[in-house]
């Protein structure tokens, strides 16, 4: 293999395999390296026996120490089924792996299931060295280097055979779907992925798959969670090379049927709708973890805010009272309680079941604004003229108000008790439809809306009742008309 780290030279004319460990002479000997080349490998041959590989001995080269035994004719695993030999190749060579790594699943210490060093060679015979060596060199190479060969195919938390067998099946997704599962360049994130089984289901990338290979995949990849829950065990290797078969038995494209156009267009629309939700569920959990504390010290001031709203709501001794008003008085109060998010007020301006939808409305925007204030130590209010007048754009603040207010009296006797008005206005919330363009994965983060202004035309009758004048219908002549 001609790749960083591993390298074919020659020592007194015979051709040799090193493996650069990238330290030099005083850092080899501090980190004790010398005693990693009493560790041996393995050869796995088609048919044949497993057969010993051992070090014979290091020398330095351009400045670092190079650990080095006998030469094999071999490439990279990780390369292989990345494509850089074509697709039937590839999966002939992940059949060989998969053969030798049952093999040697009986061993006392099996080298370690990296696709990276898994030197595999025209035949199919394939060189697992000695796993010090192999992460020394991995890990002199570079993050990249360890993500690319190591950590973008092994889960984290699993060992032994299955940990091989998630590689397995990790390195055949990326043969038939022709990416990664996890794609994430972080290697922190690629092994969160892997923890919440966060990838994209192979029959949505490589269309037409058979349903047994594309249901294992999904399987073999789940996170550990999925398991436990179901009492059951994770696919083995056993499991993917009963699925593929012996080396050469069938080509890649046997394992997928052609599609009508109905079946693409429906796979792509599930597709879709399996980003939307995975993604969100994704990230609301990362979110989740991330702000802990502030959402406990939410959870505690929404607490402490909903007694306090029952108490204001059920207490009668301190309620506002529109003894002394005008009919028109009371209108206007309303109004702009509901501007303020004053229920009180507003409550105090109506009887019966009149603005019921209102009250309702503003008592939640106002228990939402208090939590927020809570943790974002700031008002995250905002009226509409003050919105408006600072451009309009999508904002993260709750903008509420009323604009263009023309109040007209219908009805003008009291002799009967009873009068009128008409109040036409824009009403502005921020639970808005028209919101800024979705990205195809939804961000938590990103909480700005544009607020919505829907016209409205209210019909108020009020009545005096106990010498005071208080609103008793409200007919809107909007979607969500009030009563």
């Amino acid at each position: 293999m001609r790749g960083i780290g591993i390298v074919h030279f020659e020592i007194d004319g015979a051709a040799v395999l090193g493996f650069d460990t990238g330290l030099n002479a005083q850092a080899f000997a501090q980190a004790k390296m010398a005693q990693f080349v009493t560790q041996p490998g393995y050869i796995v041959r088609p048919g044949g026996p497993v057969e010993p590989w051992r070090p014979g001995g290091v020398i330095e080269r351009e400045g670092t120490m190079v650990i080095w035994g006998p030469d094999f004719d071999g490439e990279g695993l990780d390369r292989i089924v990345s494509g850089g030999t074509g697709k039937e190749a590839a999966l002939d060579a992940l059949r060989f792996w998969i053969k030798a790594r049952i093999l040697l699943e009986g061993r006392e210490s099996p080298p370690a299931p990296w696709p990276a060093g898994a030197l595999v060679a025209a035949s199919g015979a394939i060189l697992f060295p000695p796993e010090r060596i192999l992460r020394r060199v991995l890990e002199a190479a570079g993050d990249d280097v360890w993500l690319a060969g190591v950590a973008g195919w092994v889960h984290p938390d699993l060992t032994g055979g299955e940990a091989a067998a998630y590689a397995g099946a990790a390195m055949l997704y990326r043969i038939f779907c022709g990416t990664g599962a996890f794609q994430n360049p972080d290697i922190d994130l690629v092994r969160q992925d892997m923890r919440e089984g966060f990838f994209i289901p192979a029959r949505f990338l490589a269309l037409g798959l058979e349903e047994p290979l594309a249901r294992l995949l999904e399987e073999a990849l789940a996170p550990v969670k999925y398991f436990v829950r179901k009492g059951t065990k994770r696919p083995g290797l056993e499991s993917l090379e009963a699925v593929l078969g012996a080396p050469g038995s069938r080509g890649s494209g046997s394992y997928i049927r052609e599609l009508t156009g109905e079946e693409r267009v429906k796979l792509n629309s599930e597709l879709e709708q399996f980003k939307k939700k995975k993604g969100l569920t994704v990230k609301t959990k990362r979110f989740l973890v991330r702000n802990t504390a502030i959402i406990t010290g939410c959870l505690i001031a929404l607490a402490v805010l909903v007694f306090s709203v029952g108490s204001i709501l059920s207490g009668r001794a301190n309620r506002p009272t529109t003894r002394g008003m005008s009919p028109r008085e009371v209108v206007e109060a309303y109004y702009g309680a509901l501007e303020v998010l004053d229920h009180s007020l507003m409550e105090a301006c109506v009887t019966g079941k009149a603005g019921k939808d209102d009250i309702a409305l503003v008592s939640n925007l106002f228990v939402m604004s208090r939590v927020r204030m809570a943790y974002e130590m700031n008002n995250p209010v905002i009226s509409a003229r003050e919105w408006l007048d600072a451009g309009g754009g999508p904002t993260d603040r709750t903008v509420v108000g009323i604009t263009g207010m023309d109040l007209a009296e219908l009805d003008t006797d009291r002799a009967d008790g009873e009068v009128s008005f008409r109040a036409s206005y824009t009403l502005w919330l921020p639970h808005s439809s028209a919101e800024t363009p979705e990205s195809t994965e939804p961000a938590l983060e990103d909480f700005k809306r544009l607020p919505q202004g829907i016209f409205c035309r209210d019909e108020l009758r009020l009545s005096l009742r106990k010498d005071l004048w208080r609103i008793t219908d409200i007919r809107r002549e909007n979607p969500g008309s009030s009563g």
